[in-house]
């Protein structure tokens, strides 16, 4: 994986399985690198493993991470992923921890260094005994990636940047980043991407290229996604910072809204060629 080499995230081209998906990236829009997404228990039966890493290694793609998401997380409103996402939820957690370490085990012999996650809304008041929870399932997650020699690579949007650097700091791991993803500021209203970039630059290992526009009420509706370069993200200034901060890793084309994703993130890709 070359320094701010361009990629884009399996789920976002919508196909209906991880070799289409590959064949998309790497015959329809020329990429070698994805991020490789897990969304449901399928992935705890190992006898899929070999399909996977077929996927990839025969389309010449290489996993810049891993993500993992829940069939129980309830996306319809903030308030709802607030109540069900990531790890938070003491009635998921041991299934959950479970799923993360079958997504971890795949990230090794993909290769793939980084897992991403939403870990889950992070308690502002650090004295709350949720916020205490948090920490300790954070350090049970993080140590056992790093078993494998993996980090935890925590999605933006969820927190304030710099509720999410005291969140890191309390749990106290080496292998604990961050996954840049400047629409998440918008779409759940926390805080403006760019001046974000400031805050989280030592910690940023990973971004999501995607892009937002405000919601009337942020923090209480949702944002609206769209097309790379279209929304108040404002990229270019997002990448222009990166870059001046030394960042070297990847840039992965995350869009998960609209009927033309092949097309869609084909904009995105021209849009990042010409920054970087």
């Amino acid at each position: 994986m070359k320094p701010l080499d361009i990629g884009v995230c399996s789920w976002s081209l919508k196909q209906p399985d991880l070799v289409s998906a590959c064949k998309v990236a790497k015959e329809q829009l020329g990429l070698s690198l994805m991020q490789v997404g897990f969304f449901d228990t399928s992935v705890l039966d190992e006898a899929n493993d070999d399909k996977i890493l077929s996927a990839l290694g025969d389309n010449g793609i290489e996993a810049s991470a891993t993500c993992i998401g829940y069939a129980t997380e309830d996306y319809s409103s903030i308030a709802q992923i607030a109540k069900t996402g990531g790890y938070l939820p003491d009635e998921y957690w041991d299934e959950r921890f479970k799923l993360t370490l079958r997504v971890r085990d795949i990230s090794a012999k993909l290769g793939a260094k980084m897992l991403m996650t939403h870990i889950g809304f992070v308690p502002h008041d650090s004295s709350a005994p949720a916020y205490a929870t948090m920490v300790e399932r954070l350090k049970k997650v993080t140590d056992a990636l790093g078993e494998k020699g993996i980090t935890l690579v925590m999605e933006t949007g969820q927190e304030p940047p710099d509720a999410l650097i005291g969140f890191i700091a309390a749990v106290g791991r080496e292998n604990i980043r961050v996954n840049f993803d400047p629409a998440n500021m918008i779409l759940y209203g926390v805080g403006k991407p760019v001046e974000a970039v400031d805050v989280l630059k030592d910690y940023i290992s990973h971004v999501h290229a995607k892009d937002a526009t405000w919601s009337k009420a942020p923090g209480k509706e949702w944002g609206q996604e769209v097309v790379l370069g279209t929304g108040d993200a404002d990229v270019p200034r997002i990448v222009q910072k990166l870059k001046s901060y030394g960042y070297a890793g990847p840039l992965v084309i995350e869009r998960e809204a609209g009927d033309e994703r092949i097309s869609d993130v084909r904009t995105g890709i021209d849009l990042l060629r010409s920054l970087v």
